[in-house]
């Protein structure tokens, strides 16, 4: 008795932990055979931990049979991000369109927050006239 071993080959690799789920959601639901894989940028790689951490230098891959790669390329094609298969090292972070929201969400906060304090101030000085 044989078993032949198939290659697996690297049709996904991100260092967005969301990105990553999706990818593997969208391949799980299409009924394609995959693996997931943390990858670090010192070379280490292991199969996918049950809390994967987040960072510079830490990136996650989906490998799938050789044979397979068509089918899994088609269905990551229909995701609303782009597929690679080399991952940057500062990937994790949010794009800047997230970032600004963030921004703006603050800046609004501390206006509000100021605006409270202000009026908080002016009726207890109003009070002691």
């Amino acid at each position: 008795m044989s078993v032949e071993l198939t290659k697996q080959v690297v049709v996904f690799r991100t260092g967005n932990l969301v990105y990553f789920e999706s990818a593997c959601g969208a391949l799980e639901s299409a009924g394609v055979p995959f693996f997931k894989r943390e990858e670090t940028s010192a070379g280490l790689r292991l199969a996918m931990p049950v809390a994967p951490s987040t960072g510079p230098g830490i990136s996650w891959a989906v490998l799938v049979p050789e044979p397979a790669v068509p089918e899994a390329q088609a269905v990551l094609s229909e995701l609303p991000f782009e597929i690679r298969t080399e991952a940057g090292i500062w990937d994790f972070q949010p794009s800047p369109k997230v970032k600004a929201g963030w921004k703006a969400y603050c800046i609004i906060i501390l206006v509000v927050t100021a605006i409270v304090s202000i009026l908080g101030i002016i009726r207890e000085l109003q009070r002691y006239r």
